[in-house]
């Protein structure tokens, strides 16, 4: 038994007292029979190790997902030679050939297609990241077309699987734009569905929904999960489990079933809140029998899982509180059979695996009960509702138009919490960090009072009110110059500063000499300053100027978010707008590169980022740089600017006190140079030259490409992984629906969740 797991169980030793749960200990060893829970330890391990496979087979970071599946090593030639040997030939040994070998003098007509007894699998990988990024063939190059692209891809990384040695993906949620546009766009050439079977772990707001339900604001529950720190999307649910998650939610358990079947014994009566089922179980006058014991078991399962237990089950777990109960005594044997079952894998985690016959595509679609929860966890946080659990049970889930009927009701409901819908916006435009950006506000510009928390605030609410109109999501999110400025405490913060004026001219007028060269600053000045205005609007949403403000990107909230604590941060803004609205990929950071622009406050911002267009350097930021450069309008704190402050050295060396020290930095405004260029896109209708953040952001919200590219951010976020080609029929058709709805995301969700990239899975066998 894991160390972590035995701490836990020994932690809890005690007495068989019914108003206590704990365990009773005889020297070095537990009286306790802990079969149940130690199993369930196990069924975790098994769980996490099968969705591991799953999720193999099902995402790859590297390239297209792995629909190729070789049983022999000719087989794998035979391939190689049909698709990538004369990829080969036709891209890549002009120069990386026997004759002129350059980049790491790799050869690749010597490189070994046969992985497994080679060690050629790690070059192979390299080569396919290379060719994914698009940074070979060289520019100069022709480019090789995309399916020759996938082709390569396909052999790859079934080749890599066949030798036992996967290729290991590389932040695996942040790489999907790996996939080339045109192969998930083109109408014309829509490859064969490919997506596998998916076991993901619930969320922490899920989690926290699940237990909050069973046991209400109950002390000694702690959350187990966190977010993957560095995925676009938060909730992508690596099945991982250790040690350290496996003993809290032991401990998770024995807390909510302790608070399930809290008790007293009166004249010999149980006393307590709990189903008749289960207080049966705790009769002090009588052990409880085989019959008492499933229907005890039945209701836990309904209460906990929402479904009966399978006959198989329910003689399992019978048979398991009896050996408990006859080890361990009445009160802990029941207990610890009932915690039991909220440690069953699907109270943990998301399995989407599909059932029944493939049809004559070769896929199977999800279990209705595998819908319902799928659907209910789209939107929110909690388990399926009643009407979602009746039409799985009654076959009203059994067709697509069955499922879109359920989502339509669940978006129309005033009454259903959708919280995962805001979240999609807050993950994806990421303006939410801005509360993790500290800020130094008594800096040199001089914006005291800083409320991140309030910024992001107004931006949720401008999402809510884009959303609730559904006209034109997306050019409304990108283009629009409404504004809220702390629409939920400006009322409150209007009071307050009558309040505190009135107090300072009342010292002032007792003390003048006490506010000497002292400056009255209002309470939440710093708020409306950072939309540019001069007080807090009396309407909400407020208008502001059309060539200041324009969309999402120019929120004080986004701006602040993609900045650091001192200054703008336009490399992350041009990487930004590259991945989520262009589509296309960044290459990380080489290792080898110290990524800091020059500590030269004297130098506007672009200037400073002059060193990035050495030719080593400029590969990358070529992608980025001219993107944010309009981005410069505004400051770090997102306030409208028309200059820039820079340091003035000279002035700042004369700016001494009377003892000879200075007195502090003397700053000099400079005009700003806003001017952009969109390139390398591959789509010649959005390149061009840009004069500032509105002609950007007017341009981009043009374009269908930025809009195709928006519906793969949402199929990435509801679906928990990355898109792959056998998506394309899918995105297709959502993309289509939100267009032909004028813009409805109402329409893209509903759409995307009877998509048959959300009901259907490929069977391993078939791929």
């Amino acid at each position: 038994m894991p160390l972590n797991v035995r701490w836990l169980l020994n932690k809890n030793k005690g007495r068989d007292n019914p108003k206590r749960f704990r365990f009773c200990h005889t020297g070095q060893s537990l009286i306790l029979s802990l079969s149940c829970l130690v199993v369930v330890y196990a069924s975790f391990i098994f769980i996490c190790q099968l969705s591991l496979s799953a999720q193999e087979n099902q995402i790859s970071s590297e390239g297209p997902v792995e629909i190729l599946k070789f049983a022999t090593g000719s087989e794998s030639k035979t391939e190689y030679d049909k698709s990538v040997r004369t990829f080969l030939v036709k891209h890549c040994v002009s120069c990386h050939g026997p004759k002129k070998i350059e980049g790491e003098r790799l050869d690749l007509t010597s490189l070994d297609p046969d992985m497994k007894s080679s060690t050629s699998g790690a070059r192979w990988a390299m080569v396919l990241e290379k060719l994914t990024l698009g940074e070979m063939p060289p520019k100069s190059k022709p480019r090789p077309l995309d399916e020759e692209l996938v082709a390569v891809g396909r052999w790859a990384h079934a080749e890599a699987k066949r030798a036992g040695r996967p290729f290991t993906r590389r932040a695996a949620y942040n790489n999907g734009n790996s996939i080339p546009h045109t192969v998930l766009f083109n109408p014309r050439n829509i490859p064969s569905f490919d997506g596998g079977p998916s076991i993901r772990r619930i969320s922490p707001e899920i989690y926290f929904a699940f237990t909050n339900d069973l046991a209400k604001n109950q002390v000694g529950i702690a959350q187990p999960f966190s977010h993957e720190g560095q995925n676009t999307f938060k909730d992508t649910g690596a099945p991982r489990m250790d040690e350290p998650v496996t003993a809290q939610l032991l401990q998770n358990a024995l807390v909510i079933v302790e608070a399930q079947t809290a008790h007293k014994i009166e004249g010999g009566m149980v006393k307590g809140n709990m189903p008749k089922e289960i207080s049966t179980l705790f009769n002090p006058k009588s052990m409880p029998s085989s019959m008492e014991m499933e229907l005890a078991i039945v209701k836990q399962f309904e209460i906990v899982l929402k479904r009966a237990p399978t006959a198989e089950e329910k003689l399992r777990f019978v048979g398991l509180m009896k050996k408990n109960i006859d080890e361990a005594g009445q009160t802990v044997g029941v207990r610890f059979t009932l915690a039991a079952v909220l440690l069953q894998s699907e109270a943990v985690f998301r399995m989407e695996m599909g059932t029944g016959a493939p049809d004559v595509k070769g896929r199977i679609r999800l279990a209705p009960r595998e819908i319902a929860y799928s659907l209910a966890y789209a939107l929110t946080d909690k388990r399926p509702d009643a009407e979602l659990l009746a039409a799985a049970a009654n076959g009203g889930l059994a067709t697509d138009e069955g499922v879109a009927r359920q989502v339509h009701r669940m978006l129309e409901s005033p009454k259903l919490e959708k919280p995962r819908i805001l979240r999609f916006f807050r993950e994806y435009f990421a303006y939410d960090r801005a509360i993790e950006v500290f800020k130094d506000d008594k800096g040199a510009l001089n914006h005291p009072g800083h409320h991140a928390r309030s910024l992001v605030e107004d931006t949720d609410q401008l999402v809510l009110l884009i959303l609730e109109r559904d006209s034109e999501v997306l050019r409304e999110l990108l283009t629009t110059n409404k504004s809220f400025v702390a629409y939920k405490s400006a009322a409150t913060i209007k009071k307050q500063r009558a309040e505190a004026f009135a107090k300072y001219e009342s010292e002032l007028k007792k003390d003048p000499k006490k506010f000497e060269n002292k400056t009255y600053k209002p309470p939440g000045q710093s708020i409306y300053e950072s939309y540019g205005l001069k007080d807090f609007p009396d309407q909400q949403p407020v208008e502001l100027p059309a060539n200041e403000r324009s969309g999402i990107l120019t929120q004080p909230s986004w701006l602040v978010a993609h900045s650091t604590s001192f200054d703008n941060h336009a490399i992350h803004r041009g990487k930004w707008i590259r991945e989520r609205l262009l589509g296309n990929v960044v290459p990380d950071v080489p290792i080898t590169v110290d990524a800091q622009l020059p500590n030269t406050p004297e130098k506007t911002l672009r200037e400073r980022m002059a060193v990035t267009q050495q030719a080593y350097c400029w590969k990358c930021h070529q992608l980025m740089n001219d993107l944010a450069y309009p981005l410069e309008q505004y400051d770090h704190f997102g306030r409208f600017r028309i200059e820039e402050q820079v340091l003035d050295l000279e002035a700042t060396a004369k700016n001494i006190d009377k003892k000879g020290k200075s007195a502090g930095p003397v700053m000099l405004n400079v005009k700003l140079n806003t001017a952009g260029v969109i390139a390398h896109v591959g789509d010649p209708s959005l390149e061009g030259n840009i004069g500032n953040p509105a002609e950007l952001m007017k341009k981009l919200a043009a374009s269908e490409r930025v809009e195709q590219v928006f519906v793969r951010h949402a199929l990435r976020y509801w679906l928990g992984r990355n898109e792959s080609p056998g998506d394309a029929a899918s995105l297709q058709s959502i993309h289509k629906a939100y267009r032909n709805s004028g813009g409805s995301m109402k329409s893209l969700i509903s759409t995307l969740l009877s998509s048959e990239s959300f009901l259907y899975r490929m069977p391993e066998s078939r791929k």
